[in-house]
Order: C-alpha cells, then sequence, then structure tokens
C-alpha cells in the first residue's frame, strides 16, 4: 500500500499448504529502509544477495536492502505454516527529514552509503511493536482518514525499533570476546545443545566453561544473537516441529522428548513461534523407509526429563 512520498506498507496473512516460496517485486530505484514485525508465524526472507534472515514472531527486522535485493526477495514457508506479519518502506530522504538530520546511530548502517549487500538489523520482538502492527490490519476507518491511521502507526513501530536497535548497541561498546572467550562460549553452545532433554543450568554452564553468567549470556547475544534459554529453546521447538512433520510419535512424546514436561507448554511456544498449533504438523504417515527421521533420533533420548522442564 502506497500511503505518500516515499512510504509504503506491507501487510502479510497467509497460509501454506506445501512448501513455497514468493518472489516479491519493485520497480523503485531510490534507497530505503524496511521495518517487518511478525505477529504469528515465521518465514525465509532471501534478498538474493546472500543475505538471508528468518523472521519470526518473537524476532523483528530493521534492515536496509542492497540495490538488488530491494528490487527483489523471496519470501520462503514451510508446508502447514500461517504467516501474519506487517511491515513498512520509507525512502532514506524521507527518514532524514523525520530525524531532522539526527538520525540515532544504531540506523546510520542502514542509511549511510550504497548497500552493495543488504544490511540487517533483528530485533526483539516486544507487545509494543506487536500491538502497533496488528492495528495496521484494522477496519473501521476508511480513505483518507485510514491513510492517516496507518502512516502514524508505521511512524509508531519506526521510533520503536530505532530505540530497541538503540538498546541493542549498548553491549557492543563492552569489550568483545577474546580468542579464550569466544571458545568457552563455543564450548558452552555445544554442552547447551547435547542433551535437550537434560540441559545444564546456566549456572551448571557458566562453570563449566569458566566464564560468569552475565558474561556467558552476553557471549551467547554477541555470537547466536539470543540468550541461553532462548537459543535452548528454539532448538527444540525446531526439532520438535521436524518430528511433527517426519515420525509418527505422539504430539505429547515429541514434547517430552525435546524437553517439555509439560504438554500445554510445548504447545504454547509452538504455537508462539510457527503460527500454527503443533497437532496440524502430526504427519499422517512413517518416514519412508531408509531415511533417517528425527523421530528415529529422538527416540534415543533418554525416557525422563531432569530439569530445564517448561
Amino acid at each position: 500500500l502506497q500511503l505518500g512520498p516515499g512510504l509504503r506498507v506491507f501487510l502479510f496473512e497467509a497460509s501454506a499448504r506445501r512448501d513455497v516460496s514468493l518472489k516479491m517485486h519493485s520497480e523503485r530505484f531510490n534507497p530505503w529502509l524496511g521495518g517487518q514485525v511478525t505477529i504469528a508465524g515465521a518465514a525465509e526472507l532471501d534478498f538474493l544477495d546472500g543475505v538471508r534472515v528468518r523472521p519470526s514472531s518473537d524476532q523483528a527486522l530493521m534492515f536496509r536492502p542492497s540495490r538488488r535485493g530491494s528490487r527483489a526477495a523471496t519470501f520462503g514457508f514451510k508446508a502447514g505454516t500461517k504467516f501474519h506479519s506487517a511491515g513498512y518502506s520509507l525512502e532514506i530522504p524521507r527518514v532524514l527529514r523525520l530525524f531532522d538530520g539526527d538520525v540515532p546511530e544504531a540506523l546510520l548502517p542502514l542509511i549511510d552509503g550504497d548497500a552493495d549487500e543488504s544490511r540487517v538489523v533483528p530485533l526483539r520482538t516486544d507487545r509494543p511493536m506487536r500491538t502497533i502492527a496488528q492495528s495496521l490490519f484494522g477496519g473501521g476507518l476508511h480513505g483518507m482518514l485510514r491513510t492517516l491511521m496507518m502512516e502514524g502507526a508505521v511512524l509508531q513501530l519506526l521510533a520503536i525499533q530505532a530505540h530497541a536497535a538503540s538498546q541493542l548497541r549498548q553491549p557492543s561498546r563492552q569489550r568483545r570476546l577474546g580468542s579464550r572467550e569466544h571458545d568457552a562460549v563455543r564450548e558452552a553452545h555445544r554442552l547447551l545443545l547435547a542433551d535437550m532433554r537434560r540441559p545444564p543450568t546456566l549456572s551448571e554452564l557458566a562453570a563449566a566453561v569458566g566464564l560468569g553468567e552475565k558474561k556467558l549470556n552476553a557471549g551467547f547475544r554477541q555470537l547466536f544473537g539470543a540468550t541461553a534459554f532462548e537459543l535452548l529453546r528454539n532448538e527444540r521447538l525446531a526439532h520438535a516441529e521436524l518430528a511433527l512433520r517426519s515420525s509418527r510419535a505422539s504430539m505429547k512424546q515429541i514434547a517430552f522428548r525435546v524437553g517439555y514436561s509439560h504438554v500445554n507448554n510445548f504447545i504454547n511456544a509452538f504455537t508462539q513461534r510457527y503460527g500454527t498449533p503443533p497437532r496440524q504438523r502430526l504427519a499422517s504417515s512413517a518416514s519412508p523407509a531408509g531415511h533417517s527421521s528425527p523421530h528415529s533420533r529422538l527416540d534415543r533420548l533418554p525416557s525422563r526429563n531432569a530439569g530445564h522442564g517448561e
């Protein structure tokens, strides 16, 4: 939707019955800054210049597409997923006018110079972002009144995302990880995911690699873009999603095998991340013979959870 000079809004609501890719085209040539908030579900966004990101219900984006990415990009969706999102694009001259030339430092990489490669700032989605994004789908107003409402919502979203990006940059002013700390965080990552049913606590993990808990979580954010707990949760859900589509294990069995003691917690977490309840992903038949399925891998995990249950 073209709301005015240099401002567009993108509203997306789709259900994929099979794996599918959608290529988006634009005839614009002026450089622009984009923002995106996923209300539910997840997808893969390919800027077709080597940069790929995964927008999801817990990860919003601000980005500056490259010259190629600004004219075409591809969204990929897995079978059985729903995707509900809102986004916007603002041409760079309009962004500069909005900030009266005083652009927040966190946004400068998205503003300055020509982008030969798309630049992306991932952000943790919060309730205000999601509420504003959802409001862009609202009815009740028409014509110019609706245009004014949507333009105001985009400006609010820009302000909130710019603030979130500025908060993300604060840790970067701290000393970056040294080589020993880098190796320690990598080892902690390996230990954390070695047994998702019985993962170590953060304190156990920190002690095992010789780092403090805060330093370890900061290291996880630097290297993996998420805290240790967030990374563990996302890996559990990714394994569960594969198993639901590929194995004949029940939803309850799969939930327990990836570390959820309570099925309702698993259902809520899965639905929040993928936009559809796990029951809709249950495979109708066994995996083809000769192929290793997530179910066979999960069967080798211990049968009882002894901590970190959710």
